[in-house]
């Protein structure tokens, strides 16, 4: 027997059925009444995804396992790309809304525009907090798995909806944030001590009893570094797990080729740390103690057991 309803319904009756089926989404300039998500069932789900790529793809005792930190490092970077395109556009309709801010006549024309973009604003700010959530686990699942700290390439590390331990601040971001009184407040007061050392350290003890000496002192402590490996990886692991926020100053190679890590090391004290705590390390990290001390910056020199 043939089926001949599809053919015989009225076409509001096809979009009826088909709206009770699959959902419907709201028209461009119509309020959007939908929940963002579904947080729970997100977050397992989330869990479930990277536990398929610790015990599913990149399993212990194969040779995908040692693209396990890459792995999982893209995928935290997926989520945190979504967070940045969703602030993108929150942006870009910021001066929209106060422009239709300033245009209200009464005119109910009016009022219903406004209402509609704050409406959208709200949509994409509550959406991309829910992202924000999702990278912040996948950054602590991240964490676990992989014993360092992630951190993006370029750009900032923190977290408006306060499930990150700490926050990790581009220092040109907090430079900037120092001359925008709006944006600064967003970003981490308090102390700047700043850290440097050598690429290879075995004595990490050493590195966290010694910024836990500089935190008893100051308990507003913002740890400042350069990013890399050694010393300074140690460190920004220190200030994940106590909780204390980062300013990070990283070399730009591109504008600044060989003489980047000194030019770096400009830029970090054009900060003006309270101090500087200083491990062994090459001859950058003896231009950074030398520069600190011609600029009255207190110099801590602290010696790594062999």
């Amino acid at each position: 027997m043939i089926d001949t309803t599809s053919a015989t319904a009225s076409a509001t009756a096809t979009v009826c059925e088909s709206m009770a089926l699959y959902g419907t989404a709201p028209e461009r300039g119509e309020l959007d009444s939908r929940v963002v998500w579904d947080e729970d069932d997100a977050m397992d789900a989330l869990g479930e995804a990277i536990r398929v790529i610790v015990d599913g793809i990149t399993v212990d005792g194969t040779q995908m396992a040692d693209e396990r930190e890459a792995l999982m490092w893209g995928f935290v970077n997926c989520l945190h790309s979504q967070v940045t395109r969703l602030d993108r556009a929150v942006d870009r309709i910021a001066p929209e809304m106060k422009d239709l801010e300033k245009a209200q006549d009464g005119s109910e024309v009016k009022a219903w525009e406004l209402q509609t973009m704050t409406d959208r604003a709200q949509s994409l700010g509550d959406r991309r907090d829910a992202f924000e959530k999702m990278r912040d686990l996948a950054a602590d699942a991240y964490r676990v798995e992989t014993g360092d700290v992630w951190r993006p390439r370029h750009g900032s590390h923190a977290s408006q909806t306060g499930t990150l331990t700490s926050a990790a601040i581009d220092a040109r971001d907090f430079r900037r944030a120092r001359k925008d009184r709006e944006t600064r407040a967003h970003l981490p007061e308090g102390t700047l001590v700043a850290i440097t050392g050598g690429k290879t350290v075995s004595d990490a003890d050493t590195v966290w009893s010694t910024l836990d000496m500089a935190r008893a002192k100051y308990g507003d402590m913002v740890l400042l570094h350069g990013g890399g490996p050694g010393v300074e990886k140690i460190a920004a692991s220190w200030a994940e797990a106590r909780g204390v926020n980062q300013v990070i100053c990283r070399p730009d190679w591109s504008a600044h080729g060989k003489a980047a890590p000194f030019r770096r090391n400009d830029d970090l004290l054009n900060l003006l740390p309270k101090g500087v705590i200083a491990f062994p390390g090459s001859g950058i990290t003896g231009n950074l103690v030398d520069k600190a001390r011609q600029l009255g910056i207190p110099v801590m020199k602290v010696q790594l057991a062999t």
